[in-house]
This record gives structure tokens, C-alpha cells and sequence, in this order.
């Protein structure tokens, strides 16, 4: 189908016009190939045609007179012919006579008694059969030299017979006469009780049985064709006068075919190329020109599709260029925002700690206070209390203690949060790293019933420190095991990736599981302190904060996707697999605090386990 975009009905050709398609006519299969070729070969078929017109209109005229003027010649050269075709029919018919009466007497001479029959029959016989082969060699020679001289002296007129079907009919006659004379010769020369056994007779006379309807046939035609002689003629005439009529019809169909081909051909394209070009000017970079055809006009349009393709594809890279520069700008620009508010909490964070821990002190003393005095009871004033006061009061007292260690222990993590700082680091194995948090956590109680997998690739290489990644990597996979029900599973995915924002390669830890999931509102959310969605309302919400702020200070990112609530989700870790090119501070106080607090945590991690 060839398209058009303009509204005009063109013959060829055609264009597309921002995704609009119209359908148009096409020449008819059989002149596709004329559609590749160039102009000039065209041109020269176009006057290869013409010349074709008349020397068809010629043919038509001079076979005519050809044909009368050897129809005599033939007349009289198959007048001879025919005494030769019916004596070689009357020789064959004689040898597979002869041939009938031999087998006959064979077979006689086996049932009955030999030495009771004439030996001479068999041979009379075999006599007849050798001299009826002979003569039809002797015919074969006269025969098939007229018909070679005649062949060649003079013009087929297929009125009659035709020539070389005649010489194929009577090579074939000569095929079948050597055929029957080699079996015969086989078989003269053999015992009759060997031949029968053999059964060579049956293939003797299907031999000659052969050759007399091959001399039958052949006789035949040249009869019929003798006798059907006035009414060839007729039917002869009357087909050249219709040949007349064919010809003449087909070269006005010819000039005709050779007219429209030029127009559809050549000023057609021509046209289309002409107004797509205008519409390309004018502004309608979406054009396309679509002639179809691999001549000069084609190569043009190819050309300006070129063009127009290219300044297209170089627009829409441009445009993807802007938008993926938009959508970097609004990624950093979120975790430049992000990182400012963990910033600014960090540091309300310390000092609200710092202020909260000295009333918690107190607190925990005078509870400890209490306990010890409640101890230094003497039996007396023990049984002047009642007992269950004191048993309450022992409890309530234990549980203040408790609960200020445990409001402690959170205003350290604050603390700790606050001084996170550059850490010494170097380059390690991810895979390993990542092996050892896993076989630590599944071996803690509450998440053995869950399925825990890894695959990790070899030679993943980050820049980092271990103890700090082993924090972050602990966080993700403990929040993952907390999302899933008993039967969930976590997959834990490390492999080498090239940063997407065309970074180096980094080491990429991902974190996935088919539990609870997260919408929108939690992602936006996640990494702010005291932040939290467990299930079972525990935890403090400070994990995924001092992560992400882990990850910021190795310049990596941590980022979470889910497809809503009840859809899972996945944790992607992304750290340099080189140093980054700013100065690490190493061995700094703030650093150093924070590595013991790590170096603890990860303890309680291996005792659990």
C-alpha cells in the first residue's frame, strides 16, 4: 500500500503525515520491479516497448506467408513418410507374432515332451523374429534420414505434423526397437525350462508390445493428420486472423500500459516528492515521503526522510536530555532538602538529649535508691507493711529503672545520631560483608520460620567502612524480615551496576520482600527520625535515619520503592566502588566514638544470634 497525505487522489506515492494514513492506488504487481529501476533504463524500456509494438504487428503478417509456402513442401514430404511409418507398424506387429508362437511352442515343449516337437518350428520362428527386426533397422535408416533433411530444409508449419515430435516419436520407436532386440537376444540363447523359471519371456513381449504401440501410434498421427488435412487448414486460418486480432489488441494495450507507466512512474513521484518537500519547509518536520520506488526521484526522497529523521531524533534527544536533567535536578534537590532536615534534627536531637538525660540520671538513682532502701527493711518493719505493697512497689520500682535505662539508651542513639562524622575507610567485599549479616540474622529466633535469600555476584568492591555498611545492611534486612509474614520471603540481591546518572560502577545491595509494603505517604517519610509503621508498633524509628545518614556520608544513596500497601518492597543500597575524590577525615574523635557504638550494636547483633 503506498500512503498519501495529500488530498488530491495521486496514482503512486504518498507520504505520512503526523500518524494520518490515506490509501492510493499502486500499479499492478507485475510492474513492481519497473519501480526500482532509474529513470533512463525506463526511458530505454519505454522505447523497447514501442519497437516491441510493431514487430509484433510484422510477426503477424510475415509467419502467415511463411507458413502457406512450407504447408506444401510438408504435403508432399509426409506422403512418403507414411509408407515408411506403416511398414515399420507391420514389422513390429510381425515380430510380436512371431514372438507369441515361440513362447507357445517354448512352453509346449516344457509341459509336454521335447523330443515330440519339431525343433525347426522354434527355429522358423526365432528366424521370423531376427528378420522382422532386421527390416525395421533397414526402414529405420531411410526414415530417419528424411525426416532429419527435412527437418532442416524446411519451415515447421504445424498444420500437418509437427516435425519434432515426429523425430521424438520415432527416436522413441528406435529406443524400443533396441530395448526388444537386446531382450530377444537374451533369450534365444537360453534353455526354455531357464526361461520360463526367469520369467524373461513376459519381459520380451512386454518389449514388443511396447514397440508395436509406439509404431501403431506413430502411424497413427501421420494418418490422421493426412486425413484431418481440410479442416487444419480452416482452423488454421481462422486462428491467424484471430492471432491478427490478438496482436493488434495487444499493442494498443502495450502503448497504453507504456503511457500509464510513464505517468505513474515518473511525473507522479515527481509530484509527491515536490509537495512533500514544500510541506517539510513549511514546518511539517513529521512528514514523510513514501514513493516507493529506487529511481533518481526515490534517492531524493530518501534523502529529505533522512534529514527530516535526524533533526527529529535529534529534537527528541534534546527533549529527553532536558527532562532527565530536570527529573536529576528534582532527585538531588529532595535529598539536598533531606539531608538538611536530618541535619537540622540531628542537632535538636543533641541538645534535647542532652537535657533529657540528666532528669533521666536522676530519676534512675532515686528508683535505685528506693530499691536499696526498700532492701535494708528489717524483718519488723517488714511484717508492719503489707506485703503486697511492697511486692508492687518492688516491681513498679524495677520498671521505672528499667525504662529510664531503656529512654537512655534511645537519647544515646540520638546522640550518635548528631555525631555522625567520616569514618576510616577502605575497599571491601560487599558479597562477604552482606554473607555475614545474613548468616548472623537467621539464626535469631523470631526470624528463623522466614525464608532468607541471597544472590550475590563475585568481586563486588565498595569504598566503605565494614562496620558502619554492616549497620545499614542489618537495618534493611531486619525491616524487611519485620514486613513479612511467617511464610514470606526476603531476597537480598548484590551485584556491580553503573550509576544512574552516568556515575562509575557502583556496588548495588538490594533488598526485597513480598510483605506489607509502603504507600506513597511512608516513602516520603521514611528516613525522618522517630518515623516508624511496624506492624507490631515497636521500634524507635531511627534506624533507616542513621542509615541514610550513613550512606550520605559514603556518598552513596539509599532509595525505596513499593507498588502500594500489601505489594512488598525493595531497598536499593548504592555505594562507590572507588574513594570519593574529596578528603576523608580519618581517626577523628567523633569518628571514633561512633565506631565503638557500631562495634557495640553489632555484638548485641552476634549474641543474639
Amino acid at each position: 500500500m503506498i500512503l498519501s497525505w495529500s488530498g488530491r487522489r495521486p496514482i503512486v506515492g504518498g507520504s505520512v503525515f503526523h500518524g494520518e494514513f490515506s490509501s492510493v492506488p499502486r500499479a499492478k504487481e507485475g510492474t513492481e520491479p519497473m519501480r526500482q529501476w532509474k529513470i533512463r533504463t525506463k526511458m530505454i524500456t519505454g522505447l523497447a516497448g514501442l519497437a516491441l509494438v510493431l514487430g509484433l504487428l510484422f510477426y503477424s503478417s510475415y509467419s502467415q506467408l511463411v507458413r502457406d509456402r512450407g504447408l506444401a513442401n510438408e504435403i508432399s514430404q509426409l506422403a512418403s513418410e507414411l509408407y515408411s511409418a506403416q511398414e515399420l507398424s507391420r514389422w513390429a506387429d510381425s515380430a510380436s507374432t512371431a514372438h507369441d508362437r515361440f513362447v507357445d511352442i517354448s512352453e509346449a515343449r516344457r509341459m509336454i515332451d521335447m523330443d515330440r516337437l519339431d525343433e525347426s518350428d522354434l527355429e522358423t520362428q526365432q528366424a521370423l523374429i531376427d528378420i522382422a527386426l532386421m527390416r525395421m533397422e533397414h526402414e529405420f535408416e531411410g526414415y530417419q534420414k528424411d525426416l532429419s533433411d527435412h527437418a532442416a530444409t524446411t519451415r515447421e508449419t504445424h498444420l500437418l505434423v509437427d516435425r519434432n515430435r515426429q523425430l521424438k516419436s520415432l527416436e522413441a520407436i528406435i529406443r524400443s526397437h533396441t530395448s526388444a532386440k537386446k531382450e530377444w537376444e537374451g533369450t534365444s540363447s537360453m534353455d526354455p525350462v531357464t526361461l520360463s523359471v526367469e520369467k524373461r519371456h513376459a519381459r520380451v513381449r512386454d518389449a514388443f508390445n511396447q514397440l508395436v504401440s509406439l509404431t501403431h501410434e506413430h502411424y497413427q498421427t501421420i494418418y490422421e493428420a493426412m486425413s484431418n488435412f481440410r479442416d487444419d487448414v480452416h482452423d488454421d486460418q481462422r486462428a491467424k486472423k484471430n492471432q491478427f486480432l490478438l496482436f493488434t489488441g495487444m499493442a494498443t494495450f502495450l502503448i497504453a500500459f507504456l503511457a500509464w507507466q510513464f505517468w505513474t512512474l515518473i511525473v507522479v513521484p515527481f509530484r509527491t516528492l515536490l509537495r512533500g518537500s514544500q510541506l517539510i519547509a513549511s514546518g511539517h518536520h513529521q512528514h514523510k515521503i513514501l514513493l516507493g520506488t529506487d529511481d533518481e526521484i526515490g534517492s531524493m526522497a530518501d534523502t529529505v526522510n533522512d534529514i527530516t529523521e535526524r533533526f527529529n531524533r535529534a529534537v527528541a534527544d534534546v527533549t529527553q536530555a532536558k527532562l532527565h536533567a530536570e527529573q536529576e535536578v528534582r532527585d538531588r534537590t529532595r535529598e539536598v532538602i533531606q539531608s538538611e532536615q536530618l541535619a537540622s534534627v540531628g542537632f535538636l536531637a543533641a541538645g534535647v538529649a542532652h537535657e533529657i538525660n540528666n532528669p533521666l540520671g536522676a530519676i534512675a538513682w532515686s528508683a535505685e535508691a528506693l530499691e536499696g532502701s526498700l532492701e535494708d527493711l528489717t524483718e519488723e518493719e517488714r511484717e508492719a507493711i503489707n506485703q503486697e505493697f511492697l511486692a508492687e512497689l518492688a516491681t513498679s520500682l524495677a520498671l521505672i529503672q528499667s525504662e529510664a535505662f531503656r529512654c537512655k539508651g534511645i537519647t544515646g542513639r540520638l546522640l550518635n545520631f548528631s555525631r555522625l562524622s567520616d569514618s576510616s575507610r577502605d575497599l571491601e567485599d560487599i558479597g562477604e560483608l552482606v554473607q555475614g549479616v545474613v548468616s548472623m540474622v537467621s539464626k535469631v529466633g523470631q526470624y528463623r520460620c522466614k525464608t532468607l535469600r541471597t544472590h550475590c555476584d563475585r568481586g563486588v568492591i565498595a569504598h566503605c567502612n565494614s562496620q558502619e555498611i554492616q549497620q545499614v545492611v542489618l537495618n534493611l534486612i531486619s525491616n524487611a524480615l519485620e514486613s513479612v509474614d511467617t511464610e514470606g520471603s526476603v531476597d537480598v540481591f548484590v551485584r556491580t551496576e553503573p550509576g544512574p546518572y552516568g556515575e562509575p560502577e557502583q556496588a548495588v545491595v538490594t533488598v526485597q520482600d513480598d510483605g506489607c509494603g509502603m504507600d506513597q505517604e511512608v516513602i516520603d517519610h521514611l528516613f525522618e527520625p522517630f518515623f516508624t509503621r511496624r506492624r507490631d508498633n515497636t521500634g524507635t524509628g531511627l534506624g533507616l535515619s542513621i542509615s541514610y545518614r550513613i550512606v550520605s556520608l559514603h556518598h552513596g544513596s539509599l532509595t525505596p520503592y513499593s507498588e502500594g500497601e500489601g505489594k512488598g518492597s525493595r531497598m536499593v543500597l548504592r555505594l562507590p566502588s572507588q574513594a570519593a575524590g574529596d578528603a576523608v577525615s580519618r581517626g577523628t574523635p567523633a569518628a571514633k566514638k561512633h565506631q565503638e557504638y557500631l562495634s557495640t550494636d553489632w555484638k548485641h547483633v552476634q549474641k543474639a544470634a
